[in-house]
């Protein structure tokens, strides 16, 4: 029977000889990334030389040929080049890249960090995902994408022969009842949180009403520069937000949640008081920011989520109201008025689907069909006859 040959990569028992001038010889074969296998040798003062280069030269081919990940590496090692290799230097935005790094420090890693890459069977993966999934689904969401992109890479790397995540059952979150401010609820906000004087020193109401005249994000809000601003047109250009990079710190993005820059037509009033505050000279700031901090910094979305929570810790009328209701909001009288597709151009989604599920409210009152079915409930004088 001929000999099998030594798997990719690899290679075989290192022979060491003494030759005539004192040095030593290591010699061995070596199966490269193109399946042919070749003697490799390396010399030394010593035997323990000898071995130590030879060593060091068949790891430095190993190294060339990219087969960093194989079937026995594990699961916290495959997640970290992941990291290293797709995720971090990516054009993914920086609440992605932090997310996604911090799902494989306290999920990935302390789950199955320590299983092998062939040990991760669907059945495991599986059970990892639901156990997740009982605790919170949005997390085991985003514990199923990591993953995937995970084994994406080890096939890649032919650790895996497919990726077994594409067999893992779907998380549905069950759906919840979508609620948004009327317009009557929208008008006593507006007037509490324009006699708020806490609220006013923070700059809430003005946030507050452009993030209601456009239905942007907080940190869109925040991103916002008066070179976006053509007041004499009424328009804005939503291209940025508000992010903190691990890296760089407190930042404006140069994109949207939604990637694609929104320029939208503001409402008489809001221009009204953006021409006021322009006429007023506040300044900007480096980065011309329309809401800078007192210190002309840009501001920490986290910062203006807390200052609202506090506004609705003097006013717990409105403690259900969170920043995001104020894009239910525009999303369900848009929808109401002009239809779905126009609302979801406007809060900047891909699917006109995910606006219907997360941003539009379902009205409690159903279709007005009385007159189709007046007929079934004539006065007992007209049916008669």
């Amino acid at each position: 029977m001929p000999r099998p040959p030594l798997p990719v990569g690899s290679w075989g028992k290192i022979n060491l000889r003494a030759v005539k001038d004192g040095h030593w010889r290591a010699r061995t074969r070596y199966r490269g990334d193109d399946g042919h296998t070749r003697q490799v040798e390396a010399w030394g003062r010593t035997r323990a030389g000898a071995e130590q280069a030879i060593r060091e030269n068949l790891a430095t081919r190993v190294e060339r040929t990219g087969t960093t990940i194989n079937s026995e590496t594990r699961l916290e090692d495959l997640a970290r080049f992941w990291l290293q290799t797709e995720v971090e230097g990516s054009d993914r935005a920086s609440n992605t890249r932090k997310r996604y790094k911090e799902i494989v420090e306290k999920r990935i890693i302390p789950g199955i960090g320590g299983l092998l890459v062939r040990e991760a069977t669907v059945a495991r993966l599986d059970a990892y995902v639901t156990s997740v999934a009982a605790d919170s689904q949005s997390t085991a969401n985003l514990c199923r994408s990591v993953l995937v992109g995970m084994f994406r890479l080890a096939v890649r790397h032919d650790a895996r022969t497919s990726n077994p995540m594409r067999e893992i059952r779907t998380i549905r979150s069950p759906a919840k009842d979508v609620r948004a401010l009327t317009a009557t609820e929208i008008s006593e906000l507006r007037r509490i949180l324009y006699s708020d004087k806490k609220a006013a020193r923070a700059d809430l109401p003005a946030i507050v009403d452009v993030m209601l005249a456009t239905g942007c994000r907080v940190g869109e809000a925040l991103a916002i520069r008066w070179s976006d601003l053509d007041l004499g047109e009424g328009t804005v250009m939503l291209s940025g937000t508000i992010v903190r990079d691990d890296r760089l710190g407190l930042i404006r993005q140069d994109k949207t949640k939604g990637r694609k820059p929104r320029a939208m037509r503001l409402p008489p009033t809001i221009v009204t008081m953006l021409l006021a505050r322009s006429i007023d000279g506040l300044p900007g700031g480096p980065l011309d920011l329309v809401f800078p901090t007192a210190r002309l910094t840009p501001r920490e979305v986290t910062t203006v989520n807390r200052q609202w929570r506090d506004f609705r810790g003097r006013h717990p009328q409105w403690e259900w109201v969170s920043s995001h209701v104020f894009r239910k909001s525009v999303g369900t009288e848009i929808e109401r008025m002009q239809g779905i597709e126009a609302a979801a151009k406007v809060l900047g989604h891909a699917s006109p689907q995910t606006t219907r599920k997360h941003y539009v409210a379902t009205p409690d009152l159903g279709p007005d069909v009385s007159g189709i079915l007046a007929g079934l409930v004539l006065p007992l004088d007209e049916s008669a006859g």
